[in-house]
């Protein structure tokens, strides 16, 4: 690699450890921001691979493990991105582990080769190759979950750009990697496409990033509705077993306690009062929502429902309520426990919650009023 290959691999290294620098120093972090750093440290790391001739073994070693996290990683990127905090799960990252060490493997197989590569390099690279490639069809799919033309403009925009952005350098340079068998001034210029489409992709994440921060996924709510009129049954408590009878009894006076009462909304409210007025000690129904509803403690059921409410209001478009009102309505005692209850359970404050809520009702009447201004067919 000469010339302006290596200029741009160069910037692309600066461009991907830069990356990797401003994602950990960021005090806050969802899912899709941790693991794109790993992603940016990877890519840099896969990149200087060419440069790594003559190097020590350890850092041979380094390279060849580090740089195996690029297109494996940036599925679970996609997912984290296009699903939301919890998109992705141990069945994910285990796939994507074990095509990382198919990566190692082969880059570790393939050191030190001239010529033709071993019967295990190369089944390692058959292999490699038909697992990479479903990786990068699942991480352009990932941006069609759940599209609609009723999903907000900025939305549709962010996909939109994703697709085109993923799909043009993946095509780009696999169209350049097949042209380069037959005419090597292709082969030639690969790997500085490849530099090219690694700045691409890093600038577009990270643009992608900022908007998802800004626009928090609005299907990404407490296990209680968050813009409904009302509770639906996934706001019930959640069962870890099978419960006695008792259990079953206990379950459904809590949840009306709950649902119905709106017992959470009381800032004083304990588990010893809620077991008052259940009649049952305050051990059995610290066990019930522990051990049978699979809560952490009666605290975190307390405030999903407070959390829940909080986002219903919030969400209501016309709602001219301070956050401070909210909170007070919906349990909190002040207004700095529920900031920090609210951005734990969401990933955004209240504030850029109702935000997101706002833009996305906006660009739904646009997107409607567009439509119906549009003349019908001639018949």
């Amino acid at each position: 690699m000469h010339g302006w290959q290596a200029m741009v691999t160069g910037i692309a290294v600066a461009v991907a450890t830069i990356s990797l620098l401003v994602l950990l120093l960021r005090r806050s972090r969802r899912d899709a921001e941790v693991l794109f750093a790993v992603v940016s440290g990877s890519m840099a790391l896969s990149l200087m691979s060419p440069w790594m001739h003559g190097a020590p073994t350890w850092m041979l070693w380094a390279v060849a493990i580090g740089g195996s996290a690029t297109c494996n990683g940036f599925w679970l990127v996609s997912r984290a991105l296009f699903r939301g905090d919890g998109g992705v799960g141990r069945v994910q990252v285990g796939v994507a582990a074990g095509v990382a060490l198919l990566i190692a493997g082969y880059r570790v197989a393939s050191l030190g080769v001239q010529g033709e590569m071993s019967p295990w390099a190369s089944a390692l690279d058959s292999l490699l190759t038909l697992a990479s490639s479903t990786l990068l069809v699942l991480t352009f799919v990932e941006a069609l979950r759940g599209w609609s033309p009723r999903l907000p403009r900025a939305e549709r925009r962010l996909r939109l750009g994703f697709m085109a952005v993923f799909a043009g350098c993946v095509l780009s340079t696999t169209l350049i990697g097949a042209l380069g068998k037959t005419w090597p001034a292709f082969a030639d210029t690969r790997s500085g496409a490849i530099a090219l489409c690694v700045m691409v992709i890093v600038l577009f994440t990270h643009v992608a990033l900022r908007h998802r921060r800004r626009a928090p996924l609005a299907t990404r709510t407490p296990p209680a509705a968050a813009s409904g009129a009302q509770e639906d049954e996934s706001s019930a408590p959640r069962t870890q077993g099978p419960l006695t009878a008792e259990d079953v009894r206990l379950a459904a006076a809590l949840q009306h306690q709950l649902e119905v009462l709106q017992v959470y909304r009381e800032p004083e409210l304990k588990v010893l009062d809620l077991a008052g007025r259940l009649r049952v000690p305050e051990h059995r129904l610290s066990r019930l929502i522990t051990q049978a509803l699979g809560e952490k403690n009666f605290n975190q059921l307390v405030n999903r429902y407070r959390i829940a409410y909080a986002c219903r209001r919030l969400a209501e478009p016309e709602a001219a309520d301070s956050i401070l009102d909210i909170s007070g309505d919906a349990g909190f005692a002040s207004l700095g426990p529920f900031n920090r209850a609210f951005k734990a359970a969401m990933d955004c404050t209240p504030s850029a919650y109702r935000a997101a809520c706002r833009v996305q009702v906006v660009e739904a009447v646009a997107d409607d009023s567009t439509e119906t201004a549009l003349p019908s067919a001639p018949r």
